[in-house]
């Protein structure tokens, strides 16, 4: 009756050790921490997604300041180009200026000569060869009135004819600015749309530089809550491990203080060849009972994973692991740390997946576990 009694009272008081939280922790910790990483993982994409943007924009930027560099380029060429041109046009204006100087000059020293060719009926034949309005109505002019050996008309031809080849060629310079004009103010719109382009872009890149800031100093303070959480609940699991790890009549321990998620046995359409238990990345997995490591190593589906080899044909299997503590050959001894919780290998989330083989085949661990 006695030893019923001690053992009830024994059983109470691990049940209140399990019940009563840790200073520090508090009974929606995993909840909380499955908020936080969730959103972790928001920010993070988010994060991602505006770096990704604000690199397309640079690109951009670059690229409409390639293009600016090329037109302002051209815009100089093609401004030389017009400055010569305009050099061109005033040139010829002037030559054009001299020779109708000439030309009355020569005219003066004919009228001397009026009285004589009057007499000859040479007056409109001179009137006519000035009126020539092209080079060939002037040619047809002197061989129709037969003047071409006198020397002031001979001198008029001349001069004539050179006024009448700098006038066309200063129409064809006229001509040619007025494209190169047209050129030019074309030009200088698509400059001035892309340095308005390159802008904007500018703009938006400071803009989508402030909100990544904004979102980076998030994720830092998202990071400090995920792992100020993390700890909580590890401190409250290390101080109820004693009652998880108590030993079975099997002689194994609890490889970690946690809730089974998933039962031995069949699950969706195929079989779940061990349990798996609840835990956070970095939370210790301990032997279930001591033995020699016979593989610590990434082991398929299993990930990260750790076997330990109990002797009779009993070995146990802890998977999906973060990191080793142990590696293969070494002996343990029962309740020490094999490695730590992760997700790694075949995996949703944080957990550890552990079997019970016998002879190399799993069996259900449920009733080796205390």
């Amino acid at each position: 009756m006695r030893t019923r009694s001690k053992r009830a009272c024994l059983a109470l008081a691990l049940l209140a050790v399990i019940l009563v939280p840790a200073a520090g922790s508090r009974a929606d910790d995993p909840d909380r921490l499955k908020a936080k990483k969730a959103e972790l993982a928001r920010v993070r994409d988010r994060i991602e997604a505006l770096a990704s943007e604000r690199g397309d924009i640079k690109k951009q930027i670059i690229e409409i300041d390639r293009t600016i560099r090329g037109l302002q380029i051209d815009l100089r060429r093609l401004e030389a180009q017009a400055a010569k041109l305009e050099s061109d046009v005033r040139s010829t204006q002037a030559e054009i200026d001299a020779t109708k100087a000439q030309i009355d000059k020569i005219r003066g020293r004919a009228t001397e000569q009026a009285v004589e060719l009057y007499k000859e009926g040479a007056t409109d034949a001179i009137d006519a060869l000035l009126e020539s309005r092209s080079l060939s109505e002037l040619d047809d002019r002197i061989q129709y009135i037969g003047v071409a050996s006198q020397q002031n008309t001979g001198a008029l031809i001349r001069f004539g004819r050179l006024r009448l080849q700098i006038e066309k060629q200063n129409r064809e310079l006229l001509k040619e600015k007025a494209a190169l004009d047209a050129v030019l103010e074309e030009k200088s719109a698509v400059l001035a749309a892309e340095q308005k382009a390159s802008s904007v872009l500018a703009q938006k890149f400071v803009k989508l530089g402030s909100k990544l800031e904004h979102a980076r100093e998030l994720e830092g303070d998202l990071s400090s809550s995920v792992e100020r959480i993390t700890a909580d609940i590890l401190a409250a699991q290390a101080k109820s491990a004693v009652v998880s790890l108590g030993e079975s009549g099997k002689g194994f321990i609890w490889p970690l203080n946690g809730r089974v998620t998933s039962p031995y046995g069949y699950r969706w359409g195929r079989m779940h060849t061990g349990i798996d238990i609840d835990g956070v990345t970095g939370q210790p997995i301990v032997a279930s009972k001591a033995g020699r490591v016979i593989l610590a190593s990434y082991y398929s589906g299993y990930g990260n994973a750790v076997i330990v080899d109990h002797g009779g044909g009993v070995s146990t299997l802890y998977a999906h692991m973060s990191r080793f503590a142990v590696s293969k050959g070494v002996i343990v001894d029962q309740g020490q740390t094999l490695g730590y919780v992760g997700c790694t290998g075949s995996c949703t989330g944080d957990h550890l997946h552990f079997e019970v083989r016998i002879n190399g085949d799993p069996v259900d661990p449920m009733p080796y576990l205390p």
